[in-house]
């Protein structure tokens, strides 16, 4: 152990963790001085040569970043999602109980394969307008759009980098994510509907039969496809990237190879220099560095030291085991940045099941759905839910802004938490 480096190294990742978290300054000129500062610290300090440095990034991760992207940039080009999306509005033909039920329902069930932000990007507009020829306010919509977007979350290994990193150390696919997950999913998505729709939207106006026959004239789901072919094409690229996911193909091979498919589709209209900004690459480096943060500290033995120290105070009882890492993942998740504290607690609690040879199951559900779920506790802990307010302003939504957000939000973080541990109890007595 090297307790100097250890030191060093938690103090540049709390530092990059307090940036990341916040969004009045931007986090990437730090992020780079951060990386810069770990890496030559530990080639002149500690003498580790830059393969080993190497060897802290998850490169798989980043190469799914990359590949997902374009993908993400094809499917909102050719209107894929917007089409969906309005063809599930027309459905309801403005009843707005229902309505509501297939927004939570859409979002819930679509971001678990789609980024949350691309699909309120697309979401919060088209709520708002249908809200609009309603002539009924949207923000409970908005709000039950960016809670049910947390829980949707926890589904597969791809609906969150948190995910995809945690599948990645534990070796858990889509199969493991759907049966662990699943009975959590649904249990939170339809309380959670439940309850809003029961002790919200009831009290709110509802839309006159004039105003639905207005918003059935004016939505045509069609309307929005600009070329049938390459509309076609997209939608059947992208199911068949999901499915090869689904039956146990590498995501990131999966998402790369779609990836330049669509690219050579589209090539005589889209080349990769049309779209090259679209792709976040800042977002990329970042992680980088957060794996050599994270990686290191692991290396330094930070994870093994702190895993020790748990397994001797928990015994070999595995229900505190699951509540510590539901606790301590819920806990930090609330305040900063989900995706960081994830790559920072995991080698911890992948040392601590090692180490007290517990029951793996329990304690990865605890942590999966820790670091996603409790991002509805604060609305700095989701980016979603920042972005969610950010347009809600922007469209002058009468019902939805910070102070409103922050009693549900915190409200129903608080009662999912309490789903997951009843949850994890259940599942340990019953499989431990």
């Amino acid at each position: 152990m090297n307790p100097t480096a250890i030191i060093l190294i938690l103090i540049l990742f709390g530092t990059l963790m307090a940036f990341f978290s916040q969004n009045k300054i931007d986090y990437f000129p730090i992020a780079l001085i951060i990386g810069v500062i770990a890496v030559v610290s530990m080639r002149m300090l500690w003498n580790l040569d830059d393969l080993e440095i190497l060897g802290f990034i998850n490169f798989n991760t980043l190469i799914f970043i990359f590949g997902i992207q374009i993908i993400i940039y094809f499917a909102t080009n050719d209107r894929v999602l917007e089409y969906a999306a309005i063809k599930l509005i027309h459905i309801t033909k403005g009843n707005n109980r229902f309505l509501f039920y297939m927004i939570c329902i859409f979002t819930g069930i679509i971001v678990a394969f789609i980024e949350d932000l691309t699909l309120s990007l697309i979401l919060v507009p088209l709520i708002y307008r249908t809200c609009r020829i309603l002539e009924i306010p949207a923000g409970t919509y908005m709000m039950g759009m960016t809670i049910t977007i947390n829980i949707g979350a926890i589904l597969t290994p791809i609906s969150s980098l948190k995910n995809l990193i945690i599948g990645q150390e534990f070796k858990w696919g889509f199969v493991q994510y759907f049966a662990n997950m699943g009975i959590l999913f649904l249990i939170a998505l339809v309380l959670t509907i439940f309850l809003i729709d029961k002790f919200i939207l009831k009290k709110e106006e509802k839309p006159t039969e004039r105003n639905k026959e207005i918003l059935l004239s004016m939505l045509d789901p069609n309307i929005v496809v600009r070329d049938n072919k390459y509309f076609k094409v997209t939608i059947i690229i992208i199911l068949a990237t999901f499915s090869f996911m689904l039956i146990g193909f590498q995501p990131a091979l999966v998402a790369t190879i779609s990836a330049a498919i669509l690219l050579l589709i589209h090539s005589k209209n889209t080349k990769f220099s049309d779209l090259k900004n679209e792709i976040s690459w800042r977002i990329i480096i970042i992680f980088a560095i957060l794996f050599i943060l994270a990686n290191s500290l692991s290396y330094f033995g930070f994870s093994e030291l702190i895993s020790t120290n748990l397994v001797s105070l928990l015994g070999n009882n595995i229900y505190f085991a699951v509540m510590i890492t539901l606790g301590i993942s819920s806990l930090l998740s609330a305040f900063f940045a989900g995706t960081p504290v994830t790559i920072m607690l995991l080698p911890i609690f992948s040392s601590l099941i090692v180490e007290g040879s517990f029951f793996p199951n329990p304690i990865i559900i605890a942590f999966i759905g820790g670091v996603n779920m409790a991002g509805n506790f604060l609305p700095q802990g989701s980016a979603c839910d920042l972005l969610t307010l950010s347009l809600a302003k922007k469209y002058n939504v009468v019902n939805l802004n910070y102070k409103r957000l922050l009693k549900n939000g915190s409200i129903f973080a608080t009662l999912h938490f309490l789903i997951i541990l009843g949850y994890t109890m259940l599942y340990t007595l019953i499989f431990s």
